[in-house]
This record gives C-alpha cells, structure tokens and sequence, in this order.
C-alpha cells in the first residue's frame, strides 16, 4: 500500500504551548521582531521550523511592543504672571562654575515669583535628582511649600524622581518652553546678578567659601538691594510693605 509523502512532513496542531511558551520567553528579552526571536528559540536547540514558529508568533498575535514613548512634561506657554502673594510660584535654576583647583560646583537658585525674594541658594558639586529633592525638602521645612515651581527642562527638572516627588507633595511643575529664556526671565535675571557680584568676582577654593559668600551677597540682596521692578525697594522690603 502507498503512503502520501506529506505523511513524513505533518505536524500536529493540537498542542502548541512549548512552541508558544518559548516565543513569549524570548520576546521578553529580546523584543525584536519574529526572525530575532525565531533565532534564539533555534539557538537553544528547539527543532521547529521558522513555519511552525511562525504560524503559533501569529496565531497568539504577539506582534512586536510599540516602543515606549517618553511623555514630555507640559510647557508654560503663558506670559509670566507675578502672584500677588509668597508660596505661589518659586522659579529655580542651576549656575555653574570651578573653583581654583578646576572643579566644578554647581548652585541651586530658588526665587518667589512674588517678590523676587531668594529662598535659597544650594551649594555642592553636583546636583542630581535625588539631592535636588533632598535640598527642596530642606528648603519647604524652612520656608514654607509653593503650590507651583517655574524651571527649565534640564535633565534634574524633568526626572521621573522629581516629578513624583513633586505630585506626591502637590506641587505644579511649570515647564518653560526650549529656547524661552524669558518664560523663566526672573531667575534668569537674579542668575546674571549672583554671577556678577560673587561668581565672576572672586577666586574660591572650597565649597565652604562659596557658600560664605553666597550667603552673605543673597543677605544683602534680600534685604538692601534696590530692585528696578519693585519700585527699587529691596525684596524683603517689598514683602513687608505688601503683608503690612
């Protein structure tokens, strides 16, 4: 009696779940499409042909993942408002400079849009995201919580750390738009004038240095320093007069 040759090459459909549970292995490591995945299935020593494979990767619809799309913060396309109280809006920023051995520091700047009074100037010499939170945690202990913070969209500002730690605390993040300095031109302004008078002006060899000056100069900016916008009263003047 004859046998059809197509007897030698059937394969049963019947179960497919060794085929299925090693394309879903790979898939997860590899994410590359069917021929990547059909390659390390063969390289582990599995005998299926590519149409076997094939036919169970289309059969459970394990098409390859849409690639992950990174969600850009919200951008402030608004004119810059000045609140007409304190704790509203605080704009932020980062200087840098070196000291004389070359190193570089960097300086967080935080200013009440209110008032251009500085909250805070932080010293150290680098600031990633998780000491910017530490440092903003130690700057609402003291000074109070803002309900919303003005900032660019350096690397700091736009982490996933940052944000969460913003939302956790209830505080709005207000991205300024790329290439709009005047979207943030009140911090923007007070950076020219630290960099001015301390920055440009002396020579540090520690970072202890730069926070004795530091501190000294936003003492006297807060408290002496006539400011143009705030009919040349110095901020904390100007805060003073306004609570009465």
């Amino acid at each position: 009696m004859g046998i059809h040759k197509s007897y030698f090459y059937y394969e049963s459909t019947k179960d497919d779940s060794e085929v299925e549970a090693a394309i879903r292995q790979k898939a997860e490591a590899a994410n590359d499409g069917f021929w990547k995945i059909f390659r390390l299935i063969r390289k582990d020593g599995h005998p299926w042909n590519h149409k076997k494979v094939h036919r169970v990767y289309e059969a459970i619809h394990f098409n390859k993942r849409k690639p992950l799309r990174k969600r850009l913060p919200a951008r402030v396309k608004n004119p810059l408002v000045t609140p007409d109280q304190e704790n509203v809006t605080w704009s932020m920023d980062f200087v840098t400079d070196v000291l004389q051995s070359n190193r570089k520091f960097r300086v967080l700047n935080v200013i009440d849009d209110s008032d251009r009074v500085a909250v805070a100037q932080k010293v150290a010499h680098s600031i990633p995201a998780s000491r910017l939170i530490r440092f903003m945690e130690e700057i609402i202990w003291e000074k109070g919580k803002p309900s919303n913070i003005r900032c660019d969209n350096g690397p700091e500002f736009i982490s996933h750390k940052f944000q969460d730690w913003c939302d956790g605390n209830g505080i709005k993040i207000l991205y300024t738009q790329p290439g709009c300095p005047t979207q943030n031109s009140y911090i923007e302004r007070f950076n020219g004038s630290y960099r001015r008078a301390v920055l440009d002006a002396y020579i540090f060899r520690t970072l202890d240095d730069v926070r004795e000056i530091t501190e000294k100069w936003t003492d006297y900016y807060n408290n002496e320093r006539p400011h143009d916008s705030l009919n040349n009263l110095a901020p904390m003047e100007y805060r003073l007069m306004r609570t009465g």
